[in-house]
């Protein structure tokens, strides 16, 4: 039953026959009922919802990060953020359970796209990425906004970094201690401060730094605890060989 809130011509609330009215962000909506609908549990059903189910799976937990990047693209197609990483992103998800991370969609905009990016991370599981600070692309700016966001696929969550300028290279951020370098994915994209967002740039990992943790090749390895680094101890002198002579230090 409906419930009229501003008379019979105002909106409402509630099926009325065939349809739904409900409130939207503020705005009153209408929408067609839907029946419930028993489909037969085939193999092929049982794959279209795995399918479908992997994708609203990684929108809902990179959901701040689709409000940053994918606002003004939802408010002018009128849907969520959600809906239109769903829309964009079909491709990148197979139906095999297979995804292709690198090539997600989690912003879109005109603003000149992030440039350069790596990532490294420390035995203080302080994850760094780093970025150009420049580029010649049009639309870039030393005062726009880079958001950075780390996924992990084994265990679906993701982190969402504070902010940091164009200008300033890099943003670090700490990850919980379990979560292992070949389980990420990093994704950057920038804002201006009017708004508007950028494309999504992926990040790949770096681990040319002194103190950088290897990637694994299989993410299915247990987390180790890191401890200090032992000093080497000291090697004792070997002893001559027939036929040679050591030298005593002065």
């Amino acid at each position: 039953m409906a419930k009229l809130e501003q008379g019979i011509l105002g909106p409402f609330r509630g099926k009325v026959g065939t349809v739904v009215g409900y409130l939207w962000r503020g705005r009153h909506v209408v929408r067609a009922y839907r029946k419930e609908i028993n489909y037969p549990n085939t193999e092929n059903q049982r794959l279209e919802r795995d399918w479908f189910v992997s994708m609203v799976r990684f929108a809902a937990a990179a959901r701040q990060a689709l409000l940053l990047g994918m606002r003004e693209k939802a408010a002018e197609m009128q849907m969520t953020e959600g809906n239109l990483f769903v829309k964009r992103n079909k491709g990148c998800f197979g139906r095999d359970g297979s995804v292709d991370y690198q090539h997600l969609a989690l912003s879109s905009g005109a603003v000149a796209p992030v440039t350069g990016a790596a990532w490294s991370l420390d035995r203080r599981q302080v994850l760094t990425c780093r970025w150009d600070r420049r580029s010649p692309l049009p639309r870039c700016k030393s005062t726009d906004s880079i958001h950075l966001y780390v996924y992990n696929a084994r265990i679906h969550q993701g982190l969402l970094a504070a902010p940091a300028r164009r200008a300033a290279g890099s943003a670090s951020l700490a990850l919980p201690d379990a979560w292992l370098p070949a389980d990420l994915h990093l994704y950057l994209f920038a804002t201006s401060p009017a708004g508007q967002s950028s494309p999504t740039a992926y990040a790949s990992p770096q681990t040319s730094e002194p103190d950088a943790v290897p990637i694994a090749e299989h993410s299915d390895a247990q987390p180790v605890a890191h401890s200090p680094i032992p000093r080497p101890e000291a090697v004792p002198p070997e002893a001559p060989q027939r036929g040679e002579t050591k030298i005593p230090p002065e």
